[in-house]
């Protein structure tokens, strides 16, 4: 019985990077046809999308082998498993160091997922966030990592977003947005001034890779209460950064300098 929602030509394909193993590292096309009991010629163009993109190479006896793409893809994957347990630590000693509460997430989508939550403050009441999710236009986690994605992709993804407003305070013009990110980029950080929540402000760092792609981020919000209008928010930043390039440094990132 056909599957609903499933796409043939998609599936396909990512059958067709499962033929390969530690054993199977090449196959011409016709052992790849053969595989699906289909002709050459019908698998051809599948063949050529997957090179096209990276996941396969064609080399000069006409096999095709993993490409690079797939290597590229797993250390990003790689990546978010290790940054919780590696952040872990930073995020406790920022929050009490601070006195603040300390977040770390992801992209997910086109939405923030948070992976981790460390609270500093005592008197900070504040319900559990792990795996939730929120928007990316109006919080500092989500514009930090908007920010540091290629540029093409950041675009792509700007233009698809719904842009809620959620206080007086939010974004919701996409050209001004844009131009948030490009001042994010070039100071190393993302703040939320009461975008997402009346009271509260927020500051965000993006944490790379090996690869030096932007794999998660960490912020800290300042306590319930704080005056976020007359507070300078400098050693809030420099703190944020710092733990974050902690992370990214235990990532194995090597130049702190930009996520490209």
């Amino acid at each position: 019985m056909a599957r609903p929602y499933v796409n043939k030509s998609m599936d396909r394909g990512l059958r067709i990077l499962d033929l390969f193993d530690e054993t199977t590292t090449h196959l011409t096309a016709s052992e790849i046809a053969s595989a699906f009991r289909v002709t050459s010629a019908t698998i051809y163009p599948t063949l050529c999308t997957l090179v096209d993109h990276g996941y396969l190479i064609r080399d000069d006896r006409k096999r095709y082998r993993l490409g690079s793409k797939l290597l590229e893809r797993g250390g990003q994957v790689l990546a978010q498993l290790d940054v919780r347990r590696i952040a872990h630590p930073y995020l406790s000693d920022l929050a009490r160091r601070r006195q603040v509460t300390a977040d770390l997430a992801i992209l997910y989508g086109t939405e923030v997922l948070y992976l981790e939550r460390r609270v500093g403050h005592p008197t900070a009441m504040l319900g559990e966030v792990v795996g939730r999710r929120i928007p990316l236009h109006c919080t500092s986690l989500g514009k930090v990592l908007l920010a540091f994605l290629p540029t093409a992709d950041r675009d792509h993804l700007v233009a698809s977003l719904k842009l809620k407003q959620y206080t007086p305070h939010t974004i919701v013009d996409r050209a001004l947005l844009l131009e948030e990110l490009d001042r994010i980029r070039q100071r190393g950080y993302a703040e939320d001034v009461q975008e997402f929540h009346l009271g509260s402000f927020c500051v965000g760092a993006p944490v790379f890779g090996y690869d030096s792609h932007a794999v998660a981020a960490i912020s800290l919000m300042l306590p319930i209460g704080e005056d976020i209008r007359t507070h300078s928010h400098i050693e809030e930043a420099q703190a944020v950064v710092e733990t974050a390039n902690a992370v990214s440094k235990e990532l194995g990132h090597t130049d702190q300098k930009d996520g490209q």
